[in-house]
This record gives C-alpha cells, sequence and structure tokens, in this order.
C-alpha cells in the first residue's frame, strides 16, 4: 500500500512539474521537448516501484565499473618474471622501430633496392624507462640493378692478402647508419649479396 501510494504522489508531483514548465516557455517549438523529458520522468517514476517489487534493482551494474579486488584476478607472472616480461616486451619494441628506421635509412642510399636490418642489444641491459645499449647492427644489402664488377687479382700467397673492403655502396650505408644513428662503425657490419 505504501508504495501504491509513493507512486501516485511521484506521479502528482512530476504531472504538476510538467505543467508549470509548459506555461513558462516563450514559445511551441519548445514543447515537445519539455514534454519528452516529463516523459521519461514518468517511467522512471512508475518503474521504480515495479522494480522494487520483483526486487531487482533499477541501477543495473555495468560490468566495466564494478569494484575488483587484486586477488580475484589471476596471476600471469610472478613479480621477478613479470618485470622480465616486461622488459622482454618493451625492448622488442625498440628494437622494431630501430630496424625500421635503420632500414628507411639505407634504402635512400642510391643504388639499394632492398635491405634487411638486425639490430643486437646487449644482454640484461634496458628497462621500462632506459634505452638498451646496441652491440650489434647487420644490414643486408640487395643493389637495385646488376653491375659488372672488375676482376680481382689472384694473390697465391695468403700471408699478403689484403684486408676485405666494403664496396663504396656498403661503406656509404655504413657511414650513413653511424652518423644518423649516433652509433660507432665497429658495430655496423653491411653485407651485399
Amino acid at each position: 500500500m505504501q508504495t501504491l501510494q509513493t507512486l501516485v504522489r511521484n506521479l502528482a508531483v512530476i504531472l504538476l512539474l510538467a505543467t508549470f514548465l509548459e506555461m513558462l516557455l516563450p514559445n511551441k517549438s519548445m514543447r515537445g521537448f519539455v514534454q519528452m523529458v516529463m516523459g521519461l520522468f514518468v517511467i522512471s517514476a512508475v518503474l521504480a516501484p515495479i522494480t522494487t517489487l520483483l526486487h531487482t534493482p533499477l541501477s543495473m551494474e555495468i560490468p566495466a565499473w564494478t569494484a575488483t579486488i587484486p586477488q580475484d584476478l589471476p596471476a600471469l607472472a610472478s613479480e621477478r618474471q613479470g618485470v622480465k616480461i616486461g622488459r622482454n616486451a618493451v625492448q622488442e619494441q625498440y628494437r622494431l622501430i630501430l630496424n625500421n628506421q635503420i632500414k628507411a635509412l639505407v634504402l635512400g642510399t642510391p643504388g639499394v633496392k632492398t635491405a634487411e636490418v638486425d639490430v643486437e642489444f646487449e644482454e640484461g641491459g634496458g628497462g621500462f624507462n632506459d634505452q638498451p645499449k646496441i652491440t650489434k647492427v647487420r644490414v643486408m644489402l640487395t643493389s637495385a640493378k646488376e653491375e659488372i664488377q672488375s676482376v680481382q687479382p689472384i694473390i697465391i700467397d695468403k700471408s699478403t692478402l689484403p684486408a676485405k673492403t666494403l664496396s663504396q655502396r656498403a661503406e656509404e650505408v655504413r657511414e650513413r647508419i653511424a652518423t644518423l644513428m649516433n652509433l660507432s662503425k665497429n658495430i655496423i657490419f653491411v653485407q651485399e649479396s
């Protein structure tokens, strides 16, 4: 009986408020908007007692807003493993970024058709906030067009063999990477195929 009295009282207040607001409006174009809003209030007033009779809460909980306790969430890794997994993920992303940047530098060199780049980091270095130290950069070039290379002299005595030198293109790529990436030339290895 109490619920019915509350429902009637709420409906009466809403209808009086709606009538009063309609009289205050200066033009009739806003009347439809006010009627729609007041209709929503009426629906809400009627549904509130019905939901109490059915023992269902009016405000349904949204799963994203519900409070969770950390013990409810499954543990993915122990504390030490979690840091290692996170550091490895960050370093892998950093490695991909460096590979793509260096590849773009190499492909900008005249006469280079394709390039494969691999960057290696110091073991155990770096973390979430600091960058790991780069220990080696390997670049494999493919020339844009076939060039005729001159015949190298044949040397019989192996003790007098000259050190293997890079082609002009490979040396240019190596110099470009060292300069623009601020790396030592000693850790950059360029091969041509």
